[in-house]
């Protein structure tokens, strides 16, 4: 229902990475609006990937969505954020191969909500 989830985590989604399926990305500007909808007022985006043409791609799509960063890194694992991060499955495999992992948590602007 609207105004029911209080986080939203990302992790490791599909990049489609052909330019003709950036609507199917988990960050793209459709996709904001969506967990717009789902989120609490206070709510958060967590997002998580190795992929940094995704995350690129996705810190844009935060400001054209009309949301704002809390805080980003383009390498998690050294940076102020690693501390209580939990691991999932593809982040201890791509942190083994030496992958930076990147992070973000964005919530909306109400001042550009609807």
């Amino acid at each position: 229902d609207e105004n029911e989830v209080g986080r939203i985590y990302l992790n490791f989604s599909d990049p489609w990475p052909k330019d003709r399926h950036a609507k199917r990305r988990l960050t793209s500007k459709e996709y904001w609006a969506r967990y717009d909808r789902i989120l609490c007022p206070e709510g958060r985006v967590i997002f998580k990937t190795d992929n940094r043409p995704l995350f690129d791609f996705s810190l844009e799509q935060v400001e054209v969505a009309g949301w704002q960063l809390d805080n980003y890194t383009f390498d998690l694992h050294h940076s102020e954020y690693a501390e209580g991060n939990v691991m999932t499955e593809y982040e201890e495999r791509f942190t083994a191969k030496g992958n930076p992992i990147c992070r973000l948590v964005a919530h909306r602007d109400p001042q550009k909500k609807g």
